[in-house]
């Protein structure tokens, strides 16, 4: 076979590929003859382009989604009976419950128009959301591995809402139809790469048939069947259930297809916007494993070597027995042996283990290697080695902290109540990185200029004997002291000094499940022209991102420490944010304060990016855990640390538990999270000025 047939004119992209990585076209694999190896080759193009830049304002924008936005939200929610909220992405998604669409539509500005195109964007990622498109997990990770089949799972699920839409509301077919013609809502990509309509080959165009129209595509050949026959059966599906099954079906066929054939995903019409699993299934410790999996080698390869690692695990070691037993049985066998052991009472009972402290840990690890078998628990390997990936693990962990808890309804701290780890954040591609720089570059340059003024600390120094003007306030004084026939003092004199700013600062970010979205996004983009503007600054500096899933599992993640340059690795992590679980704020503070500690500047600043209130397991919720937080913010405090808080909380009682936390003029609510890039960068002035 030959190089891949899709897009039709790949030359642009092979060139640019091969001067990016300094490789030949066979290097990169594009003219391989394994059809797997070609078509990781051929998706490296698309997924890893630098993504266009977000649509605001100017001559390449039509009607922008301000204007439209309170219509728009009103007509949507009448028509879906769905409550949401409407933040930005471009293309258009959705994350299973808030709508994202972009803050303009393309050029020209046609009012009318332009309004029924947001209004179909709307439908479209809500319809995923309401007829369940979104809701099975199996289908959503089987999707997010595979590109070529969500994209084809994309276009059939979208074919199907139109037609249900239509059914429930004929006047929306009129919208529909307007679309289907409208060359700014048919612009084709392939994730965020834009393609040309022209070309299509064959064997994509029914795929097309009812979402977008061009006039120089042809009717479709032989190889086109196998899609009818897909789009028929979907068409036929008389319920959500019934077409979700025939998406997948006929999906994995043409799949294959495809594959075959060396053509790649199909490009998804703009409109239809992007199926972005990663969002629903929360399973950000696996993104950039699932994203590197093609880098690993071929999978016949993979395969080979991973059934060589279990054999060599599997060969018994001078003064072993091999195996354990239960590793050899059946499920039954394995379950009965446990249940043996629980009613034998091997090893310490848990519920007999003190509450908390050092004592409960050497107990429960006593009780683990009881179960376990104490040769290889000397060995250092532990169970959930085994049973989580070394690779999602906490790579440059310290080994965690105890803190105690506040408990404001007992007024006393449940001692080591949390335990903090500060693990390095996942990387990811460097491209992240430099794509927020690349798109961001008059703000870094308007930032950078700010932070030159800021290089020293520049003020008048009064109360010298000596200088060259005088210090107004001393010299009223001593004309007064003279007036009353007292001898002056001498020091009326004052100098203009500059010195270094002794002070150091600690940014951490919010990394809980709530973020996910355009709030990570302004978040991430926020940090890189932070890091940008202290760089130029040369002050010591760090950034964390925090979360956590259990008290004893609460997580300030390393960005950047105050040691590290900002070398590869930090502005991979500066441009990959991950976010997940909840927000134990107290613990994390703790750390944080813990970590400031350890710097030599007199004056440590901790500054802190949240989206929403202290909440995480158990009862830390309301009350509870902003009496916490508002604890470690005073421990905080008495160490020395000036804590300020940047929120993007939209409740109502935002404000008030806010100053409880910090105190007054400790924080600053924004009422529009689009500003945070903005504006992080202008507080840390005020607050070293």
């Amino acid at each position: 076979m030959g190089a891949p047939t899709w897009p039709p004119t790949p030359e642009a992209f092979y060139e640019e590929a091969m001067q990016e990585t300094g490789r030949s076209k066979a290097e990169i694999g594009l003219e391989s003859d394994d059809d797997e190896e070609a078509e990781r080759a051929l998706l490296a193009l698309f997924l890893y382009q630098p993504p266009r830049r977000q649509l605001t304002e100017g001559e390449d924008n039509g009607t922008t989604l301000v204007e439209v936005q309170r219509r728009l939200s009103a007509w949507l929610r009448m028509v879906t009976g769905q409550d949401f909220v409407v933040g930005y992405s471009d293309p258009p998604s959705t994350d299973g419950e808030n709508l994202f669409l972009p803050k303009a539509v393309p050029a020209p500005v046609e009012p009318e128009l332009d309004e029924v195109l947001f209004r179909t964007m709307g439908l479209i990622q809500l319809g995923l959301v309401q007829w369940g498109f979104l809701e099975d997990r199996a289908t959503l990770a089987e999707i997010y591995r595979d590109w070529v089949l969500r994209s084809i799972y994309h276009l059939l699920a979208a074919r199907w809402i139109m037609a249900r839409w239509c059914e429930r509301y004929p006047g929306v077919a009129q919208d529909f139809a307007r679309v289907q013609v409208m060359d700014k809502a048919g612009g084709l990509r392939v994730n965020v790469t834009e393609v040309p309509r022209d070309g299509l080959p064959d064997a994509f165009l029914p795929l097309y048939a009812g979402l977008t129209v061009n006039l120089n595509w042809g009717g479709g050949g032989p190889d086109s069947e196998l899609a009818r026959a897909a789009t028929a059966a979907v068409d036929r599906a008389p319920t959500a259930q019934a077409a979700r099954l025939a998406m997948l079906g006929h999906g994995q066929t043409l799949r294959q297809h495809y594959r075959r054939q060396r053509l790649g995903p199909p490009p998804l019409p703009w409109y239809l916007g992007i199926i972005r699993p990663e969002w629903i299934l929360a399973e950000l410790s696996r993104d950039l494993a699932a994203e590197q999996e093609w880098k690993k080698g071929q999978l016949p390869l993979r395969q080979l070597l991973a059934a060589k690692a279990r054999n060599a695990s599997a060969i018994p070691t001078p003064g072993d027995d091999g195996p354990p037993a239960a590793s050899r049985r059946g499920l039954r066998g394995r379950l009965r042996g446990r249940l043996r052991s629980a009613l034998e009472g091997a090893g310490p009972q848990l519920s007999s283990m003190p509450a908390y402290g050092a004592l409960r840990d050497e107990h429960q690890d006593q009780a683990r290697q009881a179960r376990y078998g104490a040769a290889k628990w000397e060995s250092g390997i532990r169970p959930e080695d085994i049973i989580t990936n070394q690779e999602e693990g906490r790579p440059g962990d310290d080994g965690g902290r105890l803190y105690d808890e506040w408990d404001y309804k007992r007024g006393l701290y449940k001692v080591a109540e949390t335990k903090v780890f500060s693990p390095d954040a996942p990387t990811g591609p460097l491209a992240s990185y430099e794509r927020i720089v690349a798109v961001n570059g008059r703000e870094i340059k308007l930032v950078r200029r700010r932070f030159e003024a800021l290089r020293v600390e520049e003020r008048w120094m009064g109360g010298l004997s000596d200088g060259p003007e005088i210090d107004l306030d001393r010299a009223i004084t001593a004309v007064t002291d003279i007036a009353a026939g007292q001898q002056p003092r001498e020091d009326f004199y004052r100098r203009f000094v500059r010195h270094p700013h002794p002070v150091c600062i600690l940014t951490a970010v919010d990394l809980s499940g709530s973020t996910q979205g355009n709030v990570l996004r302004l978040e991430q983009d926020a940090l890189v022209l932070f890091a940008e503007g202290l760089r130029t600054l040369g002050l010591p500096h760090a950034f964390y991102g925090f979360n956590g899933s259990h008290p004893q599992e609460c997580f300030l993640y390393r960005l950047k420490g105050f040691e590290e340059r900002y070398d590869e690795g930090v502005q991979k992590r500066l441009g990959s944010l991950r976010a997940s679980g909840g927000t134990r704020l107290g613990a994390l503070i703790r750390h944080a304060t813990w970590v400031l500690d350890q710097q030599p500047q007199p004056r440590r600043v901790l500054m802190l990016l949240s989206d929403g209130k202290p909440e995480g397991r158990g009862d830390y919720r309301g009350a509870y855990g902003v009496k916490d937080t508002a604890m470690a913010v005073q421990e905080a405090a008495r160490a020395g640390l000036h804590v300020h808080c940047i929120s993007m909380d939209a409740d109502d009682d935002a404000r008030e538990y806010l100053e409880e936390i910090f105190g007054a003029r400790r924080y600053l609510l924004l009422e529009d999270i689009e500003s945070l890039p903005a504006r992080l960068p202008e507080v840390f002035r005020e607050l070293v000025r």
